[in-house]
Parts: structure tokens; C-alpha cells; sequence
């Protein structure tokens, strides 16, 4: 099972390296779109990445999805405590 620090580099490495995301801009209430400038196509490229990480979907709220880098981090946390959990 990886880590959350694991999941956090990841997260992080994916917002820096396929998204052109400046590292210090990155914190927990950075806004994914407002505040990293992050558009559609982009959220989507995110999204793929993340799942690869993790090996499975994020299954995230249509209606609700994760505004900031905090709440998609929370969302990577409790994919991997599920998979934990199932294992």
C-alpha cells in the first residue's frame, strides 16, 4: 500500500510536472482552477494521473467534485484507505 506521504509527493509531482504547476503555489487551500489556473482539459489530465497513482478510479462526486488541493489529496487518502481496507 503506498503512504500518504507517498500520495502527497505524488500529488504534488503531478501538479509540477503534468499540469506546469509552480511548486510554492501549492498548498491544502490552493483552488485547483482560481488558484493554480488549472483549466478543464487540465482537471482531466490531473484526474488520469491521480488514478494512475493509485491504481484505480477516484470515483469522485460528479456534483461535489474536489475544488483544492487539500480536498483531492482527502479524496486520494480514503481511495487508499479503501484499498487498504480491501486488502
Amino acid at each position: 500500500m503506498k503512504t500518504y506521504e507517498e500520495a502527497r509527493a505524488a500529488l504534488t509531482a503531478i501538479l509540477v510536472e503534468e499540469c506546469s504547476v509552480d511548486a510554492s503555489s501549492i498548498s491544502d487551500t490552493a483552488r485547483l482552477q482560481d488558484d493554480l489556473g488549472l483549466d478543464s482539459m487540465t482537471l482531466l489530465s490531473l484526474a488520469l494521473e491521480v488514478e494512475n497513482f493509485l491504481g484505480c478510479a477516484l470515483e469522485e462526486d460528479p456534483e461535489n467534485p474536489p475544488l483544492t488541493v487539500g480536498e483531492l489529496f482527502e479524496l486520494v487518502v480514503a481511495r487508499l484507505e479503501e484499498q487498504s481496507n480491501v486488502a
